[in-house]
């Protein structure tokens, strides 16, 4: 929806030849909309699968800031209504967008599962954090914390982090 950016087809080809040019390859796949759903996630991990073993870090989108006020905008200008009402619901209504995000952090981390040799760094935002309690602030802070799981010069940053330490 971004009225700038490439074409879905152009971005694919761009990472496929950075990939075969031995470029590790990362994926941003945020934000992502209340309409996605399990059959969505599935088809766009199936595609960065696809490049080899990638990482994708995820975040679902949050209602803050001119950055969600463009995405309505954009979703209002190309049509999708059932998108404006999603994001209209999670603009006024501060516990169906904590619902949401829930929801899809879950999804796509379920998701990724059925995937091997694909990883989800997937990010909840600190108001999400802020909004929970219990095990499941517990569960996200370490989401937030986890150290991403890119390798870098062949070496796996984790490995680096812990020797560094």
């Amino acid at each position: 929806m971004e009225p700038n950016a490439p074409p879905p087809r152009t971005r694919w080809q761009a990472l496929e030849t950075l990939q075969q040019a031995g470029v590790s390859v990362f994926v941003s796949m945020s934000p992502t909309y209340p309409t996605m759903d399990e059959d969505d996630f599935h088809e766009l991990l199936s595609y960065f699968r696809a490049f080899g073993e990638v990482v994708v870090f995820h975040e679902p989108i949050n209602p803050r800031g001119a950055n969600f006020q463009q995405c309505l905008t954009a979703a209002k200008e190309a049509g999708y209504d059932d998108v404006v009402i999603e994001l209209q619901q999670m603009q006024d209504s501060h516990q169906y967008w904590v619902e949401y995000a829930l929801e899809q952090l879950n999804t796509v981390q379920h998701v990724a599962t059925r995937f091997d040799g694909l990883e989800v760094h997937s990010w909840p935002g600190d108001e999400l954090v802020r909004s929970t309690s219990g095990q499941l602030r517990s569960k996200l802070k370490a989401m937030q914390q986890a150290v991403s799981p890119e390798s870098f010069s062949g070496q796996d940053y984790r490995e680096l982090s812990t020797q560094a330490g």
